[in-house]
């Protein structure tokens, strides 16, 4: 067990590592709070000082307000690292978007942001791990970030408190660094007021003040504090682990949870000085050197959870529990020996916010105009907070970011997620139990499931299908034979805190076949999947499609701004067509149907004018619905979007067969006549009212069948029964897109990465 130094620990120690010659630097004035403000940022921490530095840049006057001093939060005691390495494109530009910020603002503002380009090793203990690596160094060279691939001497050589017998290989990425969080702020701070922002320190947020709106949608019009009240439009939530408690002032629950984190610091190390900093992320370890000591850390798998942390608690601390990081000690000393004898000289233990998947909170809320968020950063703020925040001073002026931040945006969680408060633990835990995990292309979490179901959904299961989670719906991935099933269980912890293991552990083993860089143990499966289809008749389940109901008197000239295809003017046509922001970007990507005056059932409703029935897909169905909603609510159409996805189930018929199958079930005539591409009717299948529209995604005939809820069964079993005789395949979500790509048809993918 290791010892920590009591002359040394706690905060004393702390305030030493941190204090960069500005430490708890007051920047309020005698002025009183302005009556007016173009924005108000809530949170002094790493996140709102870029904010703020950055919105002075692009001509904004901020205020910034504090309920203490600037850094009180997460920011003063974070370990400062900024790494250059991501697995994918926006993480990387945004990663350097920081480093080109911090490299400028002494220049700028004369403080020294405390940035030290010490440069940094990835270390890899596993053959998977290193293919990782070769992954990132590859994607790192098409955007110029220099990295070299080297082996464990070589690491040694530039870092020797490293035992090169404990590791496979690694990774030298020289641009790497880490940043005193304090000077940093002060560096943000100054440049921002220098450009016509205020900052309020002592300063506590007590009230939002809004209005209810059009679309069910709210305004923020001023907000309340205890030194008085402000007039804004524009107000950025960057409350870090308080951030919870903002939102809440306008009725919104925001997916973050605050967990206990730890590192220590060791006493004097012979090389710790001039040492690269360090991961290893098989060991879920960090390091960098703290003068001629080394600070690390790490995430362990059962972190304490806080269901809150208090309103006045700032620059204060947690007694570190021992028991809990003894783990991170034990594979420390494998890869550094020499701790065992230097020993701990100083511990730290605070909260941090994480999300469900490991990325921010960035964007404005789906509900709220005028509310934004830069939070919940998952221990990452001092690296991605630069680059995210001239993302979102973008995002504030101009409507949308200058980059790709779908990852960001917080609208990538539904209204049914983020209040379940059951369901956000779950997955912030696993997110940091996770947190060095390999990010393979086909990895699903464990934590959440089973959230939103269809009506299919035992049926499919039972029929061999392999889940996968999208905006909370399972769907079929794909389809295990031979009678077998692999059902998703409700999450176990990983069997800490007490729970105990799942000894049925079918679906891992599943998903374990999916954990490769190359093909997946499943390909045959997935093939057998794609050529059936391609061949003869699939039959997917689309029913986490998000769908909606377009009318209102403006229902027509609201559909013509919304969307880029002229829709039809003839009852029954669907089109498909994109949504576009403000810049021309790409928001959604849809199937959107001219309806006629239906007979007052789900699928066909009474209308009074025209009415439009948009489907969206899966997993940026909500971020659809939202962007529609508030193009609406800016444009004032007298028009609305009614939700109605846990109302509907779509089954798509695909391949040369699919017209002969349908025909099998309905007295409709399914001819082209009838039925050319691009066109739907109220059809009846076993006698209840669907939806046929002739569509396909996979490049062959085919037809989705949208069902109400109360009739997906019946239906189903009858295609199921009647498919026998034409040796119907069910098929996932796998086969649908390697079909799709196949044939060049245009697919809008909303990215998942959970790191």
């Amino acid at each position: 067990m290791f010892k920590v130094s009591k002359s040394f620990r706690r905060k004393s120690g702390v305030s030493l590592l941190f204090s960069g010659g500005n430490f708890r630097k007051s920047y309020s004035g005698e002025v009183g709070l302005p009556r007016q403000a173009d924005v108000v940022i809530v949170g002094g921490g790493i996140a709102g000082c870029s904010a703020f530095y950055q919105l002075t840049k692009r001509d904004v006057k901020p205020v910034l307000i504090e309920h203490n001093t600037l850094t009180n939060g997460t920011t003063w005691h974070t370990g400062g690292l900024v790494w250059s390495l991501r697995p994918n494109d926006t993480d990387i530009q945004l990663l350097y978007r920081t480093k080109e910020i911090l490299k400028n603002l002494e220049q700028e503002t004369g403080v020294d942001p405390g940035f030290i380009n010490n440069g940094g090793i990835f270390i890899a203990r596993t053959l998977d791990r290193m293919e990782e690596f070769k992954r990132l160094h590859t994607l790192g060279h098409y955007f110029n970030v220099h990295s070299q691939l080297i082996t464990p001497k070589e690491a040694a050589k530039l870092s020797p408190i490293l035992d090169p017998n404990a590791f496979y290989g690694a990774v030298y990425s020289p641009t790497d660094g880490h940043a005193d969080p304090t000077s940093y702020c002060s560096a943000l701070i100054k440049g921002g007021i220098a450009n016509g922002g205020q900052v309020f320190e002592h300063t506590t947020l007590t009230k939002i003040h809004f209005e209810e709106s059009t679309q069910g949608l709210k305004k923020i019009i001023g907000i309340e504090t205890n030194k008085g009240s402000i007039k804004t439009n524009t107000v950025v939530n960057a409350a870090g682990v308080w951030g919870r408690n903002v939102s809440n002032m306008v009725d919104i629950e925001i997916p973050i949870t605050p967990m206990k984190h730890s590192y220590v610091v060791t006493n004097t190390i012979e090389g710790a000085r001039d040492s690269p900093s360090i991961r290893c992320h098989d060991s879920s370890l960090y390091f960098r050197p703290q003068g001629d000591s080394i600070l690390f850390g790490g995430y362990e798998g059962n972190p304490d959870i806080l269901k809150q942390v208090p309103e006045d608690f700032s620059f204060k601390l947690f007694e570190m529990d021992k028991s809990i990081f003894e783990v991170h000690w034990k594979r420390a000393v494998e890869l550094c020996p020499s701790f065992e004898q230097a020993g701990i000289k100083a511990d730290v233990c605070g909260p941090e916010s994480f999300t469900p998947d490991h990325k921010p909170l960035v964007g404005e809320d789906p509900i709220v105009v005028g509310l934004y968020y830069s939070l919940g950063y998952n221990s990452m703020g001092m690296m991605f907070s630069g680059g995210v925040s001239e993302q979102l001073s973008y995002w504030i002026t101009q409507g949308r970011p200058d980059m790709d931040m779908h990852d960001f945006d917080i609208r990538r969680f539904s209204q049914r997620q983020k209040p379940d408060r059951a369901w956000v633990t779950e997955t912030c835990h696993e997110s940091y139990a996770k947190t060095y995990s390999i990010v393979y292309p086909h990895d699903q979490r464990l934590s959440g499931r089973n959230l939103r179901i269809d009506p299919f959904h035992e049926h499919l299961v039972a029929s061999g299908a392999v889940m996968e989670e999208a905006l909370g719906w399972e769907r079929p991935a794909y389809f295990i034979q031979e009678d077998r099933t692999a059902p998703v269980r409700g999450y176990d912890w990983y069997g800490n805190y007490d729970h105990v293991r799942h000894t049925d552990q079918r679906y891992m083993k599943e998903l374990e076949k999916d954990l490769t860089f190359g093909f997946s143990k499943n390909f045959d499966l997935i093939k057998s999947e794609a050529l059936a289809t391609r061949t003869n008749v699939g039959l997917f389940n689309l029913s986490c499609y998000t769908k909606m109901y377009l009318t209102g008197p403006d229902a027509e000239e609201a559909a013509d701004w919304l969307f880029t295809n002229h829709l039809s003017q003839d009852p029954g046509r669907v089109s498909y067509t994109l949504s576009l922001n403000s810049k021309g970007g790409i928001e959604s990507d849809v199937t959107v149907t001219t309806l006629e005056e239906g007979g007052g059932t789900l699928v066909g409703p009474i209308l009074k004018g025209k009415g439009y029935y948009i489907v969206a897909g899966g997993p940026s169905g909500y971020q659809t619905k939202s962007h529609l909603r508030k193009q609406l609510f800016k444009k004032n159409f007298k028009s609305r979007i009614s939700e109605i996805t846990d109302r509907l189930g779509i089954l798509s018929i695909q391949g040369p067969k699919s017209r002969e199958l349908l025909q099998s079930v309905t007295e409709s005539p399914i001819t082209d006549e009838k039925f050319p591409l691009g066109m739907s009717h109220i059809i009846k299948i076993n006698g209840k009212s669907c939806r046929a529209m002739r569509l396909s995604y996979v490049g062959e005939m085919g037809f989705e069948i949208h069902i109400p809820y109360a009739h997906c069964v019946s239906v189903y079993n009858k295609i199921v029964n009647a498919g026998r005789g034409f040796d119907l395949t069910l098929a996932g979500f796998r086969a649908m897109d390697s079909l799709s790509m196949e044939k060049g048809h245009p697919v809008w993918i909303f990215r998942r990465t959970v790191k």
